[in-house]
This record gives structure tokens, C-alpha cells and sequence, in this order.
């Protein structure tokens, strides 16, 4: 028969859990209520995950960092982030103008590409035709109309949603005004707000509270700089290669390849669409040219970036991935794709790590768990 005193212990506990899940289910709540007004703070986390490396190779440089340690990070912050933000700055000036201008005359001109496109293949295929059944011609006819009204629906969506976004633009502004000192005070203090939110647990369980931040942190900071170091390699040099070939639309396909290489395994597919569409309805003896310029960068980005993504951050095989990528679809749309595959992985480093928690004595005489992780903010 139970004791009183251990039913007494076994309620609190399960008050104590049935606290921290609902105050977890009202903030879950309240964020999605202002996810309007998150983006410039997802970003302003997104920064610190990449400039911190950056950070902490400064810091080591700075004559005062034995004595006022803390006086050299804000220095070293201070040099890293404003010099992020002015190179930011510059290349969004050099870059968004095109691109703006290059997106409305895609918009305006999709109709006209798909049409020469299909006039280009079936130019092509016109000594194969009598081959070919007058059901698979009609199939192929809807498939490229269909390709077309998709192509045109997604573009009409996205400016659709930038004018709706629009009305909102105060609070973006506003967002994007403090994001600088957002970043700022992230790095500076990120040892005190980790400690902050551990202390909110109780004492038994703090231990294993930094040892999941610890876990996270590794695989979202890996994550993150991997990801965006492959989309910006991929952006720049597809839209050099194109500018090269004096491919239409050139800055604008090259950032949708950077964009697209942002989803794992089937972006780099998906990238080449509109390029193929682009190419055939201008420059069709160009198509081979192009498909070797994407071969060549996706041998490229595969063979040195995305092994760093696997072996340091994902850990997840192929069809886990594809698994995670159509879940998060389902759930959170574009974000669900990009960020299914590190919750995925998180998941199972965090399953891995309750089935098997290491022993409080070996943490405490390691301390390796609490020391500050140079390459994250947590």
C-alpha cells in the first residue's frame, strides 16, 4: 500500500509537470497569436546562430579579454555585428532592386514562357511524334498547361501576400529597427538568459535542462550556418553562371536556387524548374549549358557543405528526412519543410539522451555539460 507521504510527492510532481505544460501551452499560444510581429526575432536568433562563431574568434584577439572579459565580448559583438549589418545592407541594395523588377516581369511573362517552352519540346519532338499516342500528346499538353497555372498562381500568391504583409509593414519596421540591438544583447548575455531559464526548473532537473539545451543548440546552430552557407554559395554562383550565359531572370534564379537549397534533398530539384522553363522559352541551345552549371553546383555544395549538415547536425537518414519534409508541410506549410529536419533530428538526440541520461556524478566531475558552447549561444 502506498504511503501517504510518497502519494503526497507523487501528487505534487505531477502538479508541478501539469504546471509547466499548460504554462507551455499559453505561450505556445501567445506567440502564435503575434506570429506576425516574430519574423524580425526568428531572424535576429537566426544571426546569432551564425555571427556567434564569428564572435568568439574576435574575442580571442582583444588585448583587455583576461582582465574585463566582459567589456571584450561587447566589443567584439559590437565589431562583428555592425560589420554583418553594413555588408547586409549593401548587398540588399545591390540585389533587391533587380530582383524586385526581374519578379514582376517573370509574373507578367510566365503565360508567354510556358507557351514557347512547349513550342521549344515539341519542336524537338516533332520527328518522335507519330511515335507517340494521341493520349500521351494530350497528357503531356495538360501537364505543361498545368505547370504553368501553378507556376503563375505561386508567384500571383506570393506577391498577394507581400501586399497583404504591407498593411502590417509599421510592425515589421518597428522589428527590424530594434533587430541590431536584438542580436546585440543575445550574444552579450546569452550565458545569463541560459541560466535564467534553467533556474525556472527545479534543482533535480536543471542538470538534465542544460544538457537538452546543450543537445539543441548543437544541432540547430550546425543546422542553421550550414544551411544558409549552402544557399548563399548556391544563389551566388547560379546567378553568376546564368549572368554568364546571359540567361533571362538571372539574380532572380539564382536566388530562388539559394532559396529552394534551403529544403534538404529535394530543393536543388525543385530550384531547376523555373530555370528550365526560363531557358527553353528564350535560349533553348542554351539548355545544356544551364543543366551543367546546376550539375556542376549541386556536385559541388554535395560533395563539401552538405556532409558538414549531416554528419554535424541532421544525423538522420534520407527517408527520415523526406518523412520530416512532408510532415511539416502538413503542419506548418514552407516553414514546416525548412524546419522539419532539425526538429526531426533534435527529436531524436532528445530520445536518445532520456532512454540513456548520463549519471550526475560523471556530469559533475566532467562539468563538461556546463561550460558555455563556443560554437551556439546556448
Amino acid at each position: 500500500m502506498q504511503q501517504p507521504g510518497n502519494f503526497n510527492a507523487s501528487l505534487e510532481k505531477v502538479a508541478k509537470v501539469s504546471l509547466y505544460v499548460f504554462i507551455g501551452v499559453v505561450v505556445c499560444f501567445a506567440l502564435y497569436l503575434v506570429r506576425g510581429a516574430l519574423f524580425p526575432f526568428v531572424l535576429g536568433i537566426v544571426l546569432t546562430y551564425i555571427l556567434n562563431p564569428f564572435v568568439n574568434f574576435f574575442e580571442k584577439f582583444i588585448p583587455l579579454r583576461n582582465t574585463k572579459p566582459k567589456l571584450t565580448r561587447a566589443i567584439s559583438i559590437a565589431i562583428v555585428t555592425l560589420s554583418s549589418f553594413l555588408i547586409i545592407a549593401g548587398g540588399l541594395l545591390l540585389v533587391i532592386p533587380p530582383m524586385f523588377k526581374q519578379s514582376s516581369e517573370l509574373v507578367a511573362d510566365i503565360p508567354n514562357l510556358i507557351r514557347d517552352a512547349r513550342t521549344t519540346v515539341e519542336s524537338w519532338n516533332s520527328e518522335y511524334a507519330s511515335n507517340i499516342p494521341e493520349e500521351i500528346r494530350v497528357e503531356i499538353d495538360r501537364l505543361l498547361e498545368n505547370g504553368g497555372e501553378i507556376l503563375l498562381s505561386a508567384f500571383r500568391g506570393v506577391l498577394s501576400r507581400t501586399a497583404v504583409a504591407a498593411v502590417h509593414a509599421l510592425t515589421l519596421v518597428v522589428g527590424l529597427v530594434v533587430l541590431p540591438l536584438f542580436v546585440f544583447y543575445f550574444l552579450k548575455d546569452r550565458e545569463a538568459v541560459r541560466e535564467s531559464f534553467v533556474e525556472v526548473f527545479p534543482t533535480d532537473a536543471q542538470i538534465h535542462v542544460v544538457y537538452v539545451l546543450r543537445i539543441l543548440n548543437r544541432i540547430i546552430g550546425a543546422y542553421v550556418r550550414a544551411q544558409f552557407t549552402l544557399a548563399a554559395v548556391v544563389w551566388v554562383l547560379i546567378s553568376i553562371g546564368l549572368m554568364l550565359m546571359s540567361v533571362k531572370y538571372a539574380v532572380l534564379l539564382g536566388a530562388v536556387a539559394g532559396i529552394f537549397e534551403l529544403v534538404p534533398i529535394v530543393g536543388a530539384w525543385l530550384a531547376v524548374i523555373p530555370t528550365i522553363i526560363v531557358v527553353l522559352s528564350t535560349s533553348p541551345e542554351k539548355i545544356l549549358w544551364v543543366l551543367l552549371l546546376y550539375l556542376g553546383v549541386q556536385l559541388f555544395q554535395g560533395a563539401i557543405l552538405v556532409p558538414r549538415v549531416q554528419s554535424f547536425a541532421m544525423k538522420l537518414h534520407p527517408l527520415m528526412i523526406l518523412i520530416s519534409i512532408v510532415v511539416g508541410s502538413e503542419i506548418a506549410g514552407l516553414w514546416g519543410v525548412v524546419l522539419g529536419p532539425p526538429i526531426a533530428a533534435a527529436a531524436k538526440e532528445l530520445i536518445i539522451y532520456f532512454n540513456n541520461p548520463p549519471q550526475y556524478g560523471i556530469l559533475a566531475e566532467e562539468n563538461e555539460i556546463l561550460e558555455p558552447d563556443e560554437s551556439g549561444i546556448a
